[in-house]
């Protein structure tokens, strides 16, 4: 039996609940849409169950989520026949129903984020009803990733002459779900991804980069520029543009010589590059370059190509980059890139490039451990003891810096933490290109499970 001073414990936490209940309740629909904003649609409509102030206020909310992997692998629920009856949680199309009946039902008040994840293929009418209805709402923020198969979706006019609109993401799930705009007029648009997309002669003028004179990021993933096709020089003209990243560039081997990004942005802060290297050129010189952060990687195996040669020729395309970004003040290089730049074996007698305005390099590691950081003096004087050899860096944090011969060993101290070599052709490389460089950042990696 539960005594009478736990039954009394407990019915005055369910008062304090419900007072705290109610006092949420009596804020303004304002501030309770914007509070249901931070949740995605589906838990912003279960909401309804709490009590009659909230049967509705889900209708308010500016803020649409529709993820369909989500609704694949969880059961929906109905609230008094409300909002959405019982479906069957793997079918497409009661996940086209589930999201028309929440377009039926909302208010039709302006929208601050609408995204749309597809990850099946879904009915073109369906993903253009989606769009346009974003569109129609003034949509500030849309996130769409696209699935289909017959037709690719073309765009709504309505949406590529958006004044509302401040960020897009473009994301084809497979190659051609999502028509590249050919031209747009999008004058407050400030953040542009594109993600899986293939440039070419009949989607490309430069009306997408151009017809978007506020742009301040630009986030170019997976993308390539169509092999064979008459187009070869991708333009980038964005007066405005700040941040530009590359990730995954597409373009194959084969066309490295022949297809080149072409970079028009004055007032570029940021630059980030992953993956295979791109031949990225800078028409004018970068006053405001921040940061740099390049992440290089090369295939171990190319199909009709010399791997060893692939490498040597990559190392030198990127110091032809490393040139165009001179100006960079913060420069941040993967340890993978730091083995590309070391096959070349005349490092240190290639042309110097002078970055005169950097003052920070750092060396970053995929699984970082432990960040070692050390004035350049220090790194100066470790360098004058050894020649030719490498840095060895050990991730314990008892254990200093020091240079051994490339084939010394050093077994680390912490069981997680590992041990890195750094090419001492290559820190002198940089130190002799960077004047008044004060500091170099090393990340040391975490040990693989055959090193412990």
């Amino acid at each position: 039996m539960e005594s009478k001073s736990k039954k009394l414990k407990r019915n005055q936490e369910r008062k304090e609940e419900r007072y705290d209940l109610d006092k949420l309740s009596c804020l303004p629909d304002s501030i309770l849409t914007h509070i249901l904003s931070f949740l995605d649609t589906k838990s912003a409509i279960r909401t309804s169950v709490l009590s009659k102030r909230y049967r509705l206020l889900w209708t308010l909310s500016p803020c649409l989520d529709f993820k369909l992997s989500e609704f694949c692998t969880r059961s929906l629920d109905s609230y008094d026949g409300y909002v959405f009856s019982q479906v069957n949680n793997h079918s497409v199309a009661s996940f086209e129903s589930y999201v028309e009946h929440v377009l039926q039902r909302r208010e039709h008040s302006n929208l601050t984020m609408f995204r749309l994840s597809l990850h099946k293929d879904v009915g073109l009418e369906f993903i253009e009803n989606c769009v346009n209805y974003a569109a129609k709402h003034k949509v500030q923020h849309l996130r769409l990733r696209g699935f289909v198969k017959r037709k690719p979706l073309t765009l709504p006019k309505l949406l590529l002459t958006s004044s509302s609109l401040i960020t897009l993401h473009l994301h084809n799930a497979t190659s051609y779900c999502i028509e590249l705009p050919k031209s747009v007029s999008l004058p407050n648009l400030k953040v542009l991804r594109l993600k899986n997309f293939q440039f070419s002669d009949k989607n490309f003028n430069g009306q997408v980069f151009s017809g978007c004179p506020n742009l301040e990021t630009l986030v170019l993933s997976k993308c390539c520029i169509k092999p064979g096709n008459s187009l070869k020089i991708l333009d980038v003209n964005c007066l405005n543009l700040k941040n530009l990243e590359i990730k995954y560039w597409r373009s194959p081997w084969k066309c490295f010589d022949e297809h080149m990004i072409n970079v028009n942005a004055p007032r570029l802060a940021s630059f980030k590059f992953q993956g295979h290297l791109a031949r990225v050129n800078f028409k004018e010189a970068l006053p405001c370059l921040d940061e740099a952060c390049i992440d290089l990687c090369c295939p171990t195996s190319c199909f009709g190509v010399d791997a060893s040669e692939r490498k040597l020729r990559t190392s030198e395309r990127f110091l032809s980059m490393l040139r165009h970004i001179c100006n960079v003040k913060f420069l941040s290089l993967s340890l993978k890139t730091i083995e590309i730049l070391s096959v070349l074996p005349d490092l240190q007698v290639c042309s110097v490039t002078i970055f005169e305005s950097l003052r920070f390099l750092k060396f970053t590691a995929e699984d970082k451990y432990r960040e070692k950081t050390m004035r350049i003096e220090t790194v100066m004087k470790l360098l004058e003891k050894v020649g030719t050899d490498v840095l060895v860096l050990d991730g314990s944090k008892e254990q200093k810096q020091k240079l051994l011969p490339e084939s010394a060993k050093c077994k680390p101290k912490h069981k997680d933490a590992t041990h890195i070599a750094i090419p001492a052709n290559v820190i002198h490389f940089f130190l002799e290109s960077c004047p008044a460089a004060e500091f170099l950042s090393v990340e040391i990696p975490k040990a693989s499970s055959d090193q412990e």
